[in-house]
């Protein structure tokens, strides 16, 4: 892994818990490898979005002598990926008290519901 990955993973990771402070620390405990693998998933889930919004959803594949039209072979693993990451932040919610998981789930669809801030170009 790039470092430039490692340290993305890092900030989610710590995005992740401290959006999840509230809950108590011995589920944090129990719960330390599902952090990691949401941190990853969020940092894979947004670099297959960089990549599906500049090739688009249907690309061109040359079959023989003529050219087909099919969804991007990222799609199917991308919609598996955000199932997974659905999952495994309801699973982290679950363990938090009930007050706290209704702000972090607020906060994570803030998060994922955001635009994307336009690149800048020279």
């Amino acid at each position: 892994m790039e470092k430039t990955n490692i340290s993305e993973k890092d900030k989610e990771l710590k995005r992740l818990k401290k959006l999840f402070k509230e809950m108590p620390d011995n589920w944090k405990k129990v719960n330390e490898k599902l952090f990691v693998r949401a941190a990853n998933m969020a940092i894979f889930l947004s670099e297959m979005e960089e990549k599906l919004t500049a090739e688009g959803l249907i690309v061109s594949m040359q079959q023989g002598d003529y050219e087909i039209e099919r969804a991007h072979p990222l799609l199917q693993q991308y919609n598996s990926m955000v199932k997974n990451y659905n999952a495994t932040i309801k699973q982290l919610s679950e363990a938090l008290p009930p007050a706290a998981a209704e702000t972090a789930g607020s906060a994570l669809m803030k998060f994922v519901t955001k635009p994307k801030k336009p690149t800048k170009t020279a």
